[in-house]
């Protein structure tokens, strides 16, 4: 059974929420400060976190940026009235895994919980073409998809959940051009009907932990107009089991 942990102030909305994720047979609580939800996150570990941004005490950019700073795998779902486009940019990242507006379906919310979960635990998703539990390595840096490691250098990289598919998937295929909406149909499922901004945001995150010059990248070239490729300057090597 999974724990979810809901951050939300207003108590209508978050019995709302516990009431629709509680008959799907997840354990849900309800923490209303952003303060009290930090310290039963530390405690609890949770499996998904549902996070609103107006709280009384903290701003939910704040608690999801406290959460990252040593935890980049919770999944997080950010709730929130605010609408412009640089708010979503703003949390995706972040590192948040996904952005929901108010005023918002509930049924919406639970199937999009149910979707992550279901992704997640029977490993759906575009995966290398090799041997379970086989290393992807493109010259110093190493993929291990078992582990859901990345080392560049023999150095670890602490990257998230969703830089870790994306990656993967780009590596994958050294030289295919990935449009962004093909990235967000591979990582996030056709589900998902997030945006295409998003996709950028995660790059720039990806790059700015293994690039040295982010504007003249060696690893995942944009191709203008169209998406990204990872590059095919380096030999596939690959460790089997």
């Amino acid at each position: 059974m999974k724990n979810i942990l809901v951050i939300e102030d207003d108590p209508d909305i978050g019995n709302l929420i516990r009431k629709s994720l509680d008959s799907s047979h997840y354990t849900t609580v309800i923490q209303s400060t952003g303060e009290e939800g930090l310290k039963h996150y530390k405690v609890s570990h949770p499996d998904l976190i549902i996070l609103d941004l107006s709280l009384p005490d903290l701003d939910g950019m704040d608690v999801c940026r406290s959460i990252r700073k040593t935890d980049e795998s919770t999944p997080i779902f950010i709730l929130s009235a605010r609408t412009e486009e640089i708010d979503r940019i703003m949390g995706l990242e972040l590192g948040a895994d996904d952005y929901i507006t108010k005023p918002f379906s509930v049924r919406e919310l639970k199937t999009r919980v149910d979707v992550f979960f279901r992704r997640w635990d029977k490993k759906i998703g575009i995966k290398p073409n090799i041997g379970s539990g086989g290393e992807i390595i493109r010259g110093a840096l190493k993929i291990d998809p078992i582990r859901r490691r990345v080392t560049l250098n023999e150095n670890i990289i602490n990257i998230s959940r969703k830089e870790f598919d994306i990656l993967q998937l780009l590596a994958s295929s050294p030289g295919k051009v990935f449009s962004r909406e093909m990235i967000l149909e591979s990582v996030w499922g056709v589900e998902w009907d997030g945006f295409e901004r998003m996709i950028d945001s995660h790059i720039k995150r990806i790059r700015s932990k293994l690039e040295k010059n982010s504007a003249q990248p060696e690893w995942i070239e944009t191709i203008w107009g169209i998406g990204y490729r990872f590059s095919d300057n380096y030999d596939n090597i690959i460790i089997p089991d």
